[in-house]
């Protein structure tokens, strides 16, 4: 496990993991050839937005879940707007509800940005870039609206862990399904056994199999 942020870990071209990158593949080639003759030569490229703190990683995390990524991401720049285009704590809690409802979050999620906000006020975000991973997850899973797939999430893009993988992605199921060539996609529980092979770089594996995926549907692969 990797107890800390890897440090400056994108390039100026905004590609995720590209030092661990050509590591990754040469250990897959030996441990791995089937992921290893689909894992590109350069890293990925999978934009995302870079967020200034970890408050407001998990806040846009919270505002997209549940949505299709057009219509998180319209619902994330009105509720910055609605912040004044701050992604803090101080500027959530001085929204009113119907603010909120404006700004597109449902109910839920409106209590979840606030719990949220107090959770960053009273110090409960502080630290978690120098936690383990095994540390981070269940720190985060005890706020309103954070699961494990949100917490996961949140260590590989905003953290940039190289080995995190979340079996519960239905994504990365379905990549694995095309890697294997089988006939139904892995459990969850199955996934994550199927990764262990790609340790110590399951993050950058599962950008790989997102990839493959996204080629497939776009019939690229």
């Amino acid at each position: 496990m990797r107890h800390g942020r890897t440090s400056d870990p994108r390039p100026a071209d905004g590609r995720l993991f590209a030092r661990e990158w050509d590591s990754a593949r040469a250990a897959w080639a030996v441990g791995d050839p089937a992921l290893y003759r689909i894992a590109p030569e350069v890293p990925v490229d999978r934009p995302i937005d870079e967020m200034p703190s970890h408050f407001a990683a998990l806040t846009r995390a919270i505002v997209h879940q549940q949505v299709s990524i057009a219509a998180g991401r319209a619902i994330a720049a009105r509720f910055r707007g609605a912040c004044g285009g701050e992604w803090t704590a101080q500027a959530v809690l001085g929204l009113t509800d119907h603010a909120l409802r404006e700004a597109g979050l449902s109910t839920a999620k409106a209590r979840y940005v606030r719990a949220l906000a107090e959770a960053q006020l009273r110090g409960a975000l502080l630290g978690l870039e120098v936690m383990p991973e095994e540390d981070v997850i269940p720190c985060l899973t005890q706020l309103p609206g954070v699961g494990v797939w949100t917490a996961k999430m949140f260590l590989l893009f905003h953290l940039h862990r190289p080995d995190v993988f979340a079996g519960e992605d239905l994504g990365l199921r379905l990549g694995i399904r095309l890697l294997d060539r089988a006939d139904a996609p892995p459990s969850p529980g199955q996934a994550e056994a199927r990764a262990a092979a790609w340790q110590p770089y399951r993050s950058l594996a599962s950008l790989v199999l997102w990839d493959l995926l996204r080629r497939r549907r776009a019939g690229e692969a």
